[in-house]
């Protein structure tokens, strides 16, 4: 094998929003670390691949995506389900649909209490935000649209690396008509998404500037000398001598050595995979492949969480508002709360700290994309249509990811759990029934005519909703949990450590979306009857997260980079 040994004292692997973030942050240290990024992936300098109007080709852009599946999924009729993994310079920030929601201020709380450590406050998460963006404010004004979006002249940073944008649309037509009447049917208008409290009808800012989307890899434009970039690089495993990493091994065998740390930054699937193939996960997953084992721990690649929706589709009155081309920067969002959910016996069976959480005001139970009238084709449908998707947040099934193969360079196995709680059921019905009922309102752009063709469930029974759902559910790419964080390895079913070290190991972090500790800690088998719902003996705690991925993954790279900075002294 190759070995490279030109000195690197950290390597970080995966250029996705994380990565880049730690990469950039630790090279400008005034200690001015040797930093390697290396990035599977190609470098993505192809413009057409960041136009906005362009976002659904370069979701479908082989050079951009590994196109991961899950397992073939029983319960979903033998479905398989796509799983859209970035792959190149911005890792997921370039294929994703670019929407920039900060998170819950209640739950960025709430893992600071869990973890034990002041970062993960929302007052510490807000300034790093502020120092990451540069926002355009892009609306006219007297447009009319502050009674939509306003979220002040200081909401977001103005000097940071990555360009955020106001949406951009024909407010006084199409948004303002979609949410007035969810206004209309008793849901608030958030125009201000940036504080921490994104529940109601809001708007989002989104990811880029001028047409152009931005990602992670702007970060690392005018990066120092220190920092070194490495594309079609692609990690299989991590290297250990007497417990500490020393090296990464590639897909050619080249093995590159680090001096301090690795860090992996390759997200939910592939960093618990080169995890499992550095001999560190469950032992007897690793040696049925026959991978010598480092250390012991049951948790990594458990804990699967995510978050999944489905379209519905309506054929527009004729009198509607139809509107054109690409719904970007033209939709409306919805972090909502279903009380209906709330007062259901499945929430009653939920621990009461998870209760707790759900009835906290920032944190919402489904969310809603709206896209107003425009022209859309569908094969059920012919003319013009609206787009309704109902997404599922802070669900409480739990999945994993497992290897198929000692071969690093087979995928592993994926199986989420979609559908199978009876909370995430719950949601899913109540969810769907609520937009069903807002499109049916008199001011919503649904045709009302008889015999009308709609995509959507053949009516609002709990069998006909959850029959679509299991038909038509795909992931939302939000994929969480698989290296979790936690104070204790055993109680908190946790791979890393409040550090993002990795337990049982030295000189190895994680810091991706795989740590967000808001996910099950134990699968718990309910069983509903028509009269009343049957609980287990034992039921430990249950959550989910109910944020957008993309902000909380600059936040896992920022935070591991000031912990690096710290330990090592390297701005003293």
């Amino acid at each position: 094998m190759a070995k490279n040994d030109q000195g690197y004292d950290f390597i970080i692997v995966g250029a996705g929003p994380a990565g880049c973030a730690a990469a950039i942050d630790l090279a400008r240290s005034d200690g001015h670390p040797r930093v390697l990024l290396l990035e599977a992936g190609d470098s993505n300098r192809d413009v057409s691949f960041r136009q906005h109007s362009n976002m659904l080709v370069q979701m479908r852009t082989e050079s951009l995506n590994w196109e991961h599946k899950t397992v073939d999924l029983p319960h979903l009729y033998g479905r398989q389900i796509n799983l859209n993994r970035g792959k190149g310079l911005g890792g997921c920030s370039a294929i994703n649909a670019t929407f920039w929601f900060r998170g819950s201020r209640d739950e960025w709380d709430e893992i600071s209490e869990l973890v034990g450590d002041d970062d993960w406050q929302w007052a510490n998460v807000r300034e790093r935000f502020k120092r990451l963006e540069n926002y355009h404010h892009e609306i006219e004004p007297r447009s009319g649209e502050k009674r939509y979006y306003d979220p002040g002249e200081e909401a977001y940073g103005t000097a940071g690396g990555i360009n955020i944008s106001s949406p951009v649309t024909n407010w006084t037509r199409d948004m303002a008509e979609t949410a007035d009447t969810w206004a209309a049917c008793g849901y608030k208008i958030n125009p201000d998404g940036s504080d921490g409290d994104h529940v109601g009808i809001v708007m989002a800012p989104l990811s880029g500037y001028g047409g152009i989307r931005s990602t992670s890899a702007d970060l690392l434009e005018n990066a120092p000398e220190n920092l070194h970039v490495r594309t079609k690089s692609w990690v299989y495993r991590v290297q250990f001598e007497d417990g500490q990493a020393k090296a990464v091994t590639l897909s050619d065998g080249e093995i590159i050595r680090a001096a301090k740390e690795i860090i992996l930054c390759a997200g939910s699937v592939d960093s618990p995979k080169i995890l499992l193939h550095s001999g560190i996960g469950p032992a007897a997953q690793l040696s049925s492949h026959g991978i010598p084992i480092v250390y012991d721990n049951k948790n990594v690649g458990q804990d699967l969480g995510d978050h999944y929706h489905m379209f519905c589709f309506f054929t527009n009155r004729d009198d509607s508002i139809c509107r054109a081309g690409a719904p970007n920067g033209g939709n409306i969002m919805g972090f909502l709360k279903s009380e209906t959910a709330l007062r259901s016996p499945e929430f009653e069976a939920l621990p009461k700290n998870i209760q707790r959480r759900l009835q906290k005001p920032t944190v919402a139970t489904f969310e809603i994309a709206h896209f107003g009238a425009s022209d859309r084709t569908h094969p059920s449908i012919h003319g013009r249509n609206s787009i309704l998707v109902i997404e599922l947040l802070s669900s409480q099934g739990k999945g994993e990811v497992t290897l198929a193969s000692a071969d690093p360079a087979m995928p592993p196995l994926v199986r989420p759990s979609y559908l199978e709680h009876p909370w995430d059921k719950r949601v899913a019905i109540e969810a769907t029934r609520e937009a069903m009922r807002v499109m049916d309102h008199a001011s919503s752009p649904k045709s009302k005519v008889p015999g009308t063709t709609h995509v959507c469930p053949k009516s609002d029974s709990e069998e006909d909703i959850l029959d679509y759902w299991r038909r038509s559910l795909i992931s939302t790419w939000h994929l969480t949990g698989t290296c979790k964080i936690g104070k204790s390895e055993s109680a908190d079913r946790a791979v890393i450590d409040p550090e993002f070290k990795v337990y049982g190991v030295n000189g190895l972090r994680v810091a991706d979306m795989s740590i967000v500790p808001l996910v099950p800690r134990q699968v718990n088998r309910f069983i509903l009857h028509p009269s009343k719902l049957v609980l287990p003996r034992k039921s430990l705690s249950l959550t989910g997260c109910s944020s957008h991925p993309q902000t909380m993954a600059y936040q896992m790279g920022m935070m591991v980079a000031s912990k690096l900075i710290k330990e090592y002294g390297l701005n003293n």
